[in-house]
């Protein structure tokens, strides 16, 4: 017997709300213990409920993160998850704690039964079911509002807008000229002379972006985003070296990536021109294949099609602009990049 059914995409939504009624409960048979003095069963109920709750939220939390790295969450969700995440982890903590706290208190014959003090920790828990409160609304919010870990209806791909095209919450570029693409650029390193570029078409008769560097070269779209979602699609078969998707770049010499160089993958940030690697992992296969990158505030990850690959935290970075920068030998093939704030 399989622990997950195949209906479901991990354990955490069967789990996450044994935690949300045990410790409501516990507030709630809490509450009557100090109303129903007499009814002295209640308040080492009480107690039990925040243990096993307390308990529970540590476990819960673990499963959210493991979830968290193995569903596709849509650019528009990635905040949400952020905010889910953050609060997941202050709740963890305060029930966790708190669950110690209850006991300490119940063992100890001098607290035990002094209401004042049962009603300063009621106080605290009743508090704490704050926490508990937005961390379940964000979780909820990310199922029923953006449909993440939801089976979602197979629909045929819009074709979008050809060229680059650059709206309020970001934009999207698909190459269809092989020089006219430059001038819209800031170039970070080189110029559009370091680059030979054409266009290929493909067998299925779409067109790609075919980017040969002579040096290192690096070009941002002047666009700034603050948290952000970057996809590339590339074909990196005809190319030894590194290709990066940058994010929050100010100049050259500050930036944040996602870099992949043969079967390797890097994320991390360039600052004042020295690079640090935050998380790094192998990959396997060619062809074409899509990258993403998200930058929010503290929370980064990197994507290979629809998995997480890597998944580092560190400081936010300022706004800043997303592009390529290629260094190496052969050529690229590029046939989208687009960015999307979060």
């Amino acid at each position: 017997m399989e622990l997950v059914p195949e209906w479901a995409p991990n354990i955490h939504p069967m789990i996450v709300h044994f935690p949300i009624a045990l410790i409501l409960g516990a507030i709630g048979a809490d509450l009557l213990s100090l109303i129903l003095r007499r009814w002295e069963w209640l308040r080492p109920g009480a107690v039990a409920l925040y243990v096993v709750g307390g308990a529970s939220a540590v476990f819960t939390y673990f499963t959210g993160t493991w979830a968290a790295d193995a569903v596709s969450v849509p650019a528009e969700a990635q905040s949400v998850l952020t905010e889910h995440s953050n609060l997941g982890w202050w709740t963890m903590w305060f029930f966790g704690i708190y669950a110690l706290v209850r006991l300490g208190a119940h063992l100890w014959p001098t607290t035990r039964r002094q209401v004042v003090v049962q009603g300063l920790l009621f106080a605290v828990a009743l508090g704490g079911s704050y926490l508990l409160y937005e961390t379940g609304d964000h979780g909820a919010e990310m199922v029923y509002r953006y449909g993440v870990g939801v089976s979602q209806p197979e629909t045929e791909e819009a074709t979008a807008e050809p060229g680059l095209t650059i709206g309020e919450s970001g934009w999207q570029w698909q190459p269809q000229s092989a020089r006219a693409w430059t001038g819209r650029m800031t170039w970070l390193e080189g110029t559009p002379d370091t680059v030979r570029a054409r266009i290929d078409t493909l067998s299925a008769g779409s067109v790609a972006l075919a980017l040969t560097p002579e040096a290192p070269v690096a070009f941002v779209v002047p666009d700034t985003l603050k948290a952000v979602q970057v996809t590339a699609e590339l074909n990196l078969d005809d190319f030894e070296g590194t290709v990066s998707l940058l994010h929050h770049a100010r100049d050259a010499r500050s930036y944040d990536f996602l870099r992949v160089e043969g079967d390797a993958v890097e994320q991390g940030r360039v600052s004042g021109g020295t690079a640090s690697v935050l998380d790094d992992t192998t990959i396997e296969g060619g062809g074409w294949q899509t990258f993403r990158v998200v930058g929010d505030g503290t929370h980064f990850r990197g994507y290979l099609g629809e998995e997480l690959i890597v998944h580092p935290h560190g400081e936010a970075a300022p706004p800043g602009t997303v592009g390529l920068r290629l260094e190496g030998t052969g050529t690229v093939r590029l046939r989208r990049l687009s960015a999307q704030a979060l």
